[in-house]
C-alpha cells in the first residue's frame, strides 16, 4: 500500500493506492479516511488496482464551501475527476456506509463507467428518509465526540460503538485519525457535511433509495446482521427491489466487515468482480 497526495482543481487530494490491473475505487465512511481500507487494500491489490481516496472535507483532502447544500454533488464530481487524473475509462466502486451511498451515485453520474458496485452497511442508501436522519443524528453525535477531543481513548472508543466485537477496531488507523482530528478546519467540514446530507435526506436528487430499480450494474450489498447504523432487513428489502444485485449478511458482525471479517470481504470482492 503506498500514499499519494496530489491537486485536484486546488484542493489537496489524498488516495492510498496499490496493484496493476482494472480499477477498484472504495470509499470510506463520514469522519473517516481511506485508511479505513487498510486491511483490505494490499490484498485486492493482487488483483486490481486499488485506490481509497480521502473524499472531500475528511482525512488529508481538502474542503470546498457547500453553501449548506448536501456534500454528495460536490463529492461525486471530485470523485470523477480523481479517476479521469488516474487515466481509467472503466472501474468498479465501492463503499462502506455514506460511501456505500456515494458508490451508486457514481454509477448514476458515470453509468458507461461503472461496471460493478458494492455497497457496504450503508443505511443511507437502504433506509427509508423518515429513518435516516435518526441514523445520522447518532453517527453526527458519536463522530464529533472523537473530533472535537481526540484522544487515543476517544477514537478507539467511537470505532468500538459501531462494531460487534471491540477487539475488531483497527487500531492501526488511530493515529492517522488523532493527526486529521487536529486539523483546524476538520470539525466544520465534518459538521457542514453530515448537516447538508441530513437536511437533504428526502432529496430525491442526492439520495438512491428512489432509485434503487434504476441500478443495472451488478451489485454486491454487504451488511453486518449486529450493524447498529444500518439495518440488515433495509438491506433486504431495498436488493429484493434491485434488478441484479444480492446480499450478503454477515454474523456477528457491526458497521465496519471490511475491519471485523476482512478475509471474507476480500474474498467476497475479488469473486464478485472476477466473476
Amino acid at each position: 500500500m503506498k500514499c499519494k497526495i496530489i491537486d485536484i482543481d486546488g484542493i489537496q487530494t489524498r488516495y492510498l493506492y496499490g496493484g496493476s490491473g482494472p480499477l477498484l475505487l472504495l470509499l470510506h465512511p463520514v469522519g473517516t479516511s481511506g485508511d479505513m481500507f487498510c486491511r483490505n487494500i494490499d490484498v485486492l491489490a493482487k488483483d486490481f488496482t486499488v485506490v481509497a481516496p480521502d473524499v472531500l472535507g475528511h482525512g488529508f483532502t481538502g474542503m470546498v464551501d457547500l453553501k449548506g447544500g448536501p456534500p454528495q454533488p460536490a463529492v461525486i464530481d471530485h470523485l470523477g475527476k480523481l479517476v479521469d487524473r488516474l487515466g481509467f475509462t472503466s472501474f468498479c466502486v465501492g463503499g462502506n456506509s455514506y460511501g456505500g451511498l456515494l458508490s451508486p451515485l457514481m454509477y448514476f453520474a458515470r453509468p458507461h463507467q461503472v461496471k460493478k458496485i458494492i455497497m457496504i452497511g450503508s443505511a443511507s442508501t437502504f433506509h427509508p428518509p423518515d429513518e435516516i436522519n435518526a441514523t445520522l443524528k447518532n453517527t453526527f453525535a458519536n463522530a464529533l465526540t472523537a473530533m472535537q477531543n481526540p484522544s487515543w481513548a476517544s477514537c478507539v472508543k467511537r470505532l468500538a460503538n459501531i462494531v460487534h466485537d471491540p477487539a475488531s477496531v483497527p487500531l492501526e488507523v488511530i493515529p492517522i485519525q488523532l493527526t486529521t482530528y487536529a486539523y483546524p478546519d476538520r470539525v466544520d467540514a465534518f459538521k457542514q457535511t453530515l448537516l447538508g446530507m441530513m437536511a437533504a435526506a428526502d432529496s430525491k436528487t442526492v439520495r438512491v433509495y428512489h432509485r434503487l430499480e434504476e441500478i443495472k450494474a451488478p451489485t454486491l450489498v454487504i451488511c453486518g446482521r449486529n450493524d447498529i447504523r444500518a439495518n440488515w432487513q433495509w438491506h433486504e428489502k431495498g436488493v429484493a427491489r434491485m434488478p441484479n444485485a444480492r446480499l450478503e449478511v454477515f454474523e456477528n458482525c457491526g458497521h465496519l466487515p471490511q475491519s471485523e471479517h476482512p478475509d471474507r470481504l476480500n474474498r467476497l470482492i475479488r469473486e464478485f468482480i472476477l466473476g
